[in-house]
């Protein structure tokens, strides 16, 4: 019960607050170790994120620096410090921007070697698309994180602990995402990114602000009783009341997306099973369906959503009608009555045709030479029927020609006979 008193003592008479004031002063300086370690974790991060790696971005949370002047912040605005603070900010907002700039100019060059495209097919690996839509659980963490990043510098038996705030905050990665996505004219999900930077900044600054109010009683009392130190907050705190809005519609699309996912399982598995199982006609044969694929299309605002279903069959005629209908009604009963909401099925018959090759029998070696011995003597054959062919045309064409000949041969006149005289 004394540790406190003697504590804000201490606090008071200046000896603690001096050495708390050194050591945030030195965390806000804009020194070369600062800016080659902002380099470095920018060049790392932005990579991680072109090659979709997620162990290479983490290291890049953990090498990026950005976290001391966030705390020296939270000082300046408890002790109401403000060139201590703009000097912070100062330092911060040079980082994000040679981050900025490095990772557009990154993303220009992976555009034009047709790493990321959005112009064209919008393409992006999942690692930067992660980032475009923040949602208040990045709030929620920032706010955690800043608490513990406050709690590390005041508890140096913690302080092993400050590179896993570092890494759950993730300030630098949402900004080498928005440069990758304005490179690539992605300005909506850039946008995002944008905000997912602003939300864990606001975040730590506003849980770091509690956490040293909740440990240092003299901090908490400069809280409560001066302007200049509950001016900053109040327009942290106003800040982050404003970006709630967007935060909340990223919450209730990834809430709906999570819903989706699981109405499509559930509606697949409900589908594959009647047809496969519960319908006479494909249960009795089963390689007279397939069924190659269900799309799901929900939108929460409709009490009506289409499933559209690719089946493909060997019969013209099947699915029919009522099996259609059939579906239908078991599918809303089963799911869309509980959920309210109504599903018309559409099938798709894809008629198609099996060819299939004969079954290649295995031949022993004395078959074979008999197989062998068989083809000779067919070509033998055949050849002496040739041969046959040929004689025969040769025997007709000889008894012609001396025919021919005697016809053409001239008769003697009868003066040239020999007299009998």
């Amino acid at each position: 019960m004394t540790s406190v008193p003697d504590q804000n003592t201490r606090l008071q008479k200046g000896q603690r607050l001096d050495e708390l004031h050194r050591s945030y002063d030195s965390d806000a300086e804009l020194n070369q170790p600062f800016v080659i370690l902002t380099l470095g974790s920018c060049l790392i991060a932005t990579m991680g994120l072109l090659t979709d790696n997620a162990a290479v971005v983490i290291g890049a949370m953990v090498v990026a620096p950005w976290i001391m002047p966030l705390r020296t912040g939270v000082f300046a605005i408890l002790i109401g410090d403000w060139p201590l603070l703009g000097r912070a900010m100062r330092t911060l907002a040079l980082a994000v921007l040679i981050t900025t700039a490095l990772s557009l100019f990154m993303g220009l060059l992976a555009g034009m070697r047709g790493l990321i495209s959005a112009s064209g097919y919008g393409y992006f690996p999942p690692e930067i698309l992660g980032r475009a839509t923040p949602t208040l659980l990045d709030l929620v963490i920032a706010l955690v994180a800043g608490a513990l990043a406050t709690y590390a510098k005041l508890k140096e038996s913690v302080v092993s602990s400050l590179a896993g705030t570092a890494i759950a905050v993730a300030l630098l990665p949402p900004v080498c995402a928005m440069g990758l996505m304005a490179a690539g004219g992605d300005i909506k999900d850039a946008t995002g990114a944008g905000l997912l930077f602003v939300a864990n900044l606001l975040g730590i600054l506003v849980g770091g602000v509690l956490m040293l109010a909740t440990l240092e009683p003299y901090f908490r009392t400069k809280l409560l009783k001066s302007r200049r130190t509950q001016l900053p907050l109040l327009i942290a705190i106003g800040c982050v009341i404003a970006i709630t809005i967007p935060l909340y519609q990223g919450s209730e699309l990834m809430r709906q997306d999570i819903k989706r996912v699981i109405l499509t399982q559930r509606i697949q598995e409900t589908v594959v099973d009647f047809l496969q199982n519960k319908t006479l006609t494909f249960g009795s044969n089963d390689e007279s369906l397939i069924v190659d694929d269900i799309k799901f299309t929900w939108t929460p605002a409709k009490k009506k959503s289409v499933i559209d279903i690719a089946v493909r069959v060997t019969d013209p005629n099947v699915p029919s009608f009522k099996q259609v209908e059939a579906v239908e009604t078991l599918v809303n009963n089963k799911i869309g009555r509980p959920l309210g909401l109504s599903f018309q099925i559409k099938v798709q018959r894809i008629q198609i045709s099996i060819v299939e090759g004969s079954d290649v029998p295995v031949t022993t070696k004395d078959e074979q030479n008999v197989d062998i011995l068989d083809e000779d003597l067919n070509m033998i054959k055949e050849s002496l029927e040739q041969l046959e062919e040929s004689s025969k045309d040769f025997k007709e064409s000889s008894e012609i020609k001396p025919r021919v000949l005697n016809m053409a041969q001239p008769q003697q006149p009868l003066t040239n006979a020999p007299s009998s005289r």
